[in-house]
């Protein structure tokens, strides 16, 4: 008998463990929020340096974020080490905090979407909805910081693999 091949596409738990289950989570998030924010940048043209500002930082800190844990061997980009930055341990290592932070930063930019169509009933002299946004966009702000901080830790990690890439290459042509 012929042996079978796994096959990670035709069964959403093959995924799990897998290098692709992360990166296609990562994309799937990146480019819903990122048609998101181009949506809004058409409803509220006077914000859309800050869409696209928002929008840059989201992307480009997860990519090389997911990608820097992928060459670092790690089987989860949510695998913290405990000498890493005591932000993204907190950020990862705390099921809340990472709920909250997500949930809050895509209920922001939702929020903006129904904002352009209705308001909702008046609250404290003011649109629920406005209210709501003013109430979240804080978490929105800190969100971004959390994913500089991606960036940064993950520029940093990049830099230390490629230090001993090429101290590895220099030792092997010594010998």
């Amino acid at each position: 008998m012929g042996e079978t091949k796994e096959n990670i596409f035709l069964f959403v738990p093959n995924i799990i463990g897998t290098k692709f289950g992360p990166m296609l989570d990562q994309l799937t998030d990146r480019a819903g929020t990122a048609g998101l924010m181009m949506t809004l940048a058409t409803f509220y043209p006077r914000y859309t340096f800050w869409l696209q500002m928002s929008m840059v930082i989201d992307i480009t800190g997860h990519w090389l974020y997911l990608h820097t844990c992928t060459l670092q061997g790690k089987t989860s980009h949510k695998f913290i080490d405990m000498s890493e930055n005591p932000i993204m341990h907190v950020y990862y290592t705390n099921k809340t905090v990472l709920f909250l932070m997500c949930a809050g930063n895509e209920a922001f930019y939702a929020t903006l979407y129904v904002m352009h169509f209705f308001t909702g009933p008046t609250v404290f002299g003011i649109g629920l909805f406005n209210l709501i946004a003013v109430l979240i966009l804080p978490v929105a702000v800190v969100k971004a910081g959390i994913t500089i901080v991606h960036l940064i830790v993950a520029s940093l990690n990049l830099s230390i693999i490629d230090v001993n890439e090429r101290a590895a290459i220099a030792e092997k042509q010594k010998n």
